[in-house]
């Protein structure tokens, strides 16, 4: 669903490049200052150990009376956010091994939420960005995303929108050093990002669409024996289009992120029955002039017994899929 939304103003190639530059040199910046923060915090522990605290039986384990555990890490696994950006998609994939990823960037005024999630998790670059569609409230925040940070590879579907945001997003593209591609969905094509993690097209195909929303990518991203399926806008029809192209067991996913934003004309039970996810998450804004989610899509994955989480009312939903199960998560 394409939404109104500010045209992105002539940018130069130079102030580009300056953006670029600016945002590399605070997060490198923000990165050293944490390191001396550290450090000093544990010079400061260091020292202020009384005499009298007590060792535990492991060599190295020093333990003051009183003091709380630290937090601990994170578990090991792919780690997948929904960004609230309002009345848009947007989401952040960490890998294990810490390769990044960013699934559309929401409408325009989104850049500011996602750049600041970014930032605060320390990430410079991004190793890979797909934008699902070419509609506003997918690729507007992408802009100034391609702007301000280095970009490995960035895919969108091969089918052209008439609409300024992405002829914006075009010329950004081509003053950037990201290598573009705009692979379509076929018997096995992939989006190469981690060894560990697989990125599966399940659409769009070469044919023509007369909603331009079923151009949108379907996505499953794999990890272990757990799965995110990414449905883009993708109506019924493009949904029963994908699913008579593809196997059945190549939908099965525990996490569904709901296409179109949770209007009834996507995500059919059909498409739940062959998807069987076990957690469904809404990317919408809150008091959408839309009436999104449906009252008939929320009925629909009530009958199942799906588990819903929604961006305008639980904000940024992070989840941690470990290989084996899917865990919701508070991401620091």
């Amino acid at each position: 669903m394409e939404y109104d939304d500010n045209d992105v103003g002539n940018v130069s190639p130079e102030e580009r490049a300056q953006r670029k530059r600016n945002r590399i040199f605070l997060v490198l910046a923000l990165f050293l200052f944490l390191i001396l923060l550290l450090a000093a915090l544990f010079w400061f522990r260091s020292g202020a150990l009384p005499s009298s605290a007590t060792t535990n039986s492991s060599p190295g384990f020093v333990q003051t009376p009183g003091a709380a555990p630290s937090p601990s890490p994170l578990p090991k696994g792919l780690i997948v956010s929904f960004l609230d950006v309002g009345q848009g998609d947007c989401a952040f994939l960490q890998s294990p091994s810490g390769k990044t990823m960013l699934i559309d960037g929401g409408p325009e005024n989104a850049f500011s939420t996602i750049d600041r999630f970014l930032v605060s998790h320390g990430v410079a670059g991004l190793d890979v960005v797909i934008a699902t569609h070419l509609h506003t409230d997918h690729i507007g925040g992408l802009i100034q995303i391609v702007d301000a940070y280095p970009i490995g590879e960035f895919y969108y579907p091969p089918f052209d929108a008439e609409n300024e945001t992405y002829f914006s997003l075009r010329d950004a593209l081509k003053e950037s050093q990201a290598a573009a591609a705009s692979p379509l969905a076929g018997a096995d094509t992939r989006i190469p990002w981690d060894d560990a993690i697989e990125v599966r097209v399940l659409a769009p195909y070469d044919t023509v669409y007369s909603d331009f929303n079923d151009t949108s990518y379907i996505l499953r991203v794999t990890y272990g024996n757990t799965s995110v399926l990414f449905a883009g806008d993708a109506t019924a029809l493009g949904e029963k289009l994908a699913m008579k192209a593809q196997p059945n067991h190549y939908f099965h996913a525990d996490v569904l992120k709901i296409g179109h934003h949770g209007s009834s004309d996507s995500t059919s039970e059909k498409f739940l029955e062959t998807v069987q996810p076990s957690i469904a998450v809404i990317s919408v804004g809150k008091d959408n002039g839309y009436g999104l989610p449906d009252a008939e899509l929320l009925e629909r994955l009530s009958k199942q017994g799906i588990k819903v989480y929604r961006t305008d009312e639980d904000g940024t939903v992070t989840l941690l899929l470990d290989g084996t199960n899917v865990t919701v998560i508070e991401y620091p």
